[in-house]
């Protein structure tokens, strides 16, 4: 039965650590099972093998005085702090009372320590349990002598059990959480380069120069790092492979569109000229968007601290200046730390898919939870809920409100979405209520928070 994993712990340190305490709470059990059924049997029948050879020779020694008075003095004088002794005519252990598991198995124990008494008449009871409750446990003993009188012993240790010693569990318990703190700092030192290796792959960047991964610890745990420094090499040659070969297909395309654009001037029908600048503007910015989408966000940029809400009004300014529907609304200042030109692009898109697609394009800047949050609302049809998610995809058109008239390449959206976790920011889709979409951008803040405004 798999344990759920609220309940399972989650790293291998804290699964070691419960893995050895169970294997102590086992071992600490069995130690006192064995105590108890070893010790304490080995105790209690040395204890009980002395007491029966007492009784023995207390019994002999009453029973060879021949004057009553005198065998009572005679028995307390033999008795002691573990057993007490009294002559009388009678017995303390009455012939009628039922036996019990605890004195069948003490009468048992008697004659079997002092095979004299398998021939003497004697009996084997509890004191009355009505009695004090010193006295509620006290074994009673009554051997009959020869004259029919009585020798009565009574001892709480005759057939007592042996109780655990409580500093002996505290002394186990110290060792058991001793064990456990230093097994628990071994532990985390024996794990920290499995912390390291998840480290690493989190931050796993290909535009930030490359750090080895230390190949150090358990020969897993070399062997783990080893292969993580093999992939990240891998997949950043692949990557750069990949854009210089998209490099130089671009620089090849680029030059037949040029020379097709030189050509196009000399067509005296305006109309055909005009169609074919669109057609090579658009194989163009098809190029770019593919290139971007290639780049996965990346740039030669260096992270710096910018202002988000400069590079947005710097976008809807320019939408402004073409005469597009566009407001901005929020915080006038979003510092943050990233790259402008990504960031201005991924906007682009989004902004320029709000006015393209939904005609106009609300944008506001605000503040939770220590992020900037862009949200950019539109008037246009939406997104049907089956496919908010499939429009991230690469070169993923929608007919109903996409189509080839309106231009695009099917990329705008995946770009916005790489460059804003390059950023360590997420990008989501809704529909509103009201009809139209609306696109929020997240992105982490830096240094004090803005105050709001309104433009």
């Amino acid at each position: 039965m798999r344990l759920p994993g609220r309940l399972w712990p989650d790293t291998v340190a804290s699964r070691a650590i419960l893995i050895l305490f169970a294997a102590l709470l086992a071992f600490h059990l069995l130690g006192y099972w064995a105590f108890r059924v070893g010790v304490e049997s080995f105790a209690s029948a040395g204890r009980d093998g002395s007491l029966a050879e007492r009784i023995v020779s207390i019994k002999r020694a009453i029973a060879s005085i021949p004057d009553g008075a005198e065998r009572d003095r005679v028995a307390h004088d033999l008795s002691s702090a573990s057993l007490e002794v009294h002559w009388s005519k009678v017995s303390l252990v009455l012939g009628n009372v039922p036996a019990t598991e605890r004195t069948r198995r003490m009468e048992a124990r008697l004659k079997q320590f002092a095979p004299d008494l398998a021939a003497e008449s004697f009996r084997v009871g509890l004191a009355d349990d009505g009695g004090a409750a010193t006295e509620r446990h006290l074994m009673l003993v009554s051997i009959r002598l020869d004259d029919g009188s009585w020798v009565n012993f009574s001892s709480s240790a005759l057939g007592a059990a042996q109780h655990l010693d409580w500093s002996l569990t505290a002394i186990m318990i110290c060792f058991a959480v001793g064990i456990v703190v230093v097994a628990l700092l071994l532990l985390r030192w024996a794990t920290r380069p499995l912390r390291d290796l998840a480290l690493a792959a989190e931050r796993f960047s290909l535009d930030q120069v490359p750090h080895p991964l230390p190949e150090a610890g358990p020969a897993e745990v070399r062997r783990a790092a080893r292969a993580f420094n093999t992939m990240r090499e891998r997949i950043q040659r692949l990557v750069a492979e990949r854009m210089q070969a998209m490099a130089a297909v671009s620089h090849d395309l680029r030059t037949p569109i040029t020379r097709l654009r030189l050509r196009s001037e000399l067509l005296d029908d305006e109309a055909a000229r005009r169609l074919i600048d669109a057609d090579l503007g658009e194989m163009e910015e098809m190029i770019d968007s593919t290139l971007e989408y290639l780049r996965g966000g990346l740039s030669s940029e260096a992270t710096r601290r910018i202002d988000l809400a400069s590079i947005i009004e710097t976008i809807v300014d320019e939408h402004l200046d073409l005469g597009h529907d566009v407001s901005l609304s929020g915080l006038n200042a979003a510092p943050i730390l990233g790259r402008v030109l990504p960031l201005k692009r991924a906007f682009t898109n989004i902004i320029g898919n709000a006015v393209k697609y939904g005609v106009s394009a609300r944008v506001s800047i605000a503040e939770a939870d220590g992020r900037f949050v862009v949200t950019v609302e539109d008037d246009g049809p939406g997104i049907p809920l089956a496919d908010i998610e499939r429009v991230f995809h690469p070169f993923v058109r929608l007919e109903a409100s996409r189509g080839r008239e309106t231009g695009g390449s099917g990329l705008g959206l995946t770009i916005a979405q790489a460059i804003a976790r390059t950023h360590e920011g997420s990008v989501a889709l809704e529909n509103r209520a009201g009809g139209g979409l609306r696109v929020t951008v997240s992105l982490p803040r830096l240094g004090h928070p803005p105050a709001p405004t309104s433009r």
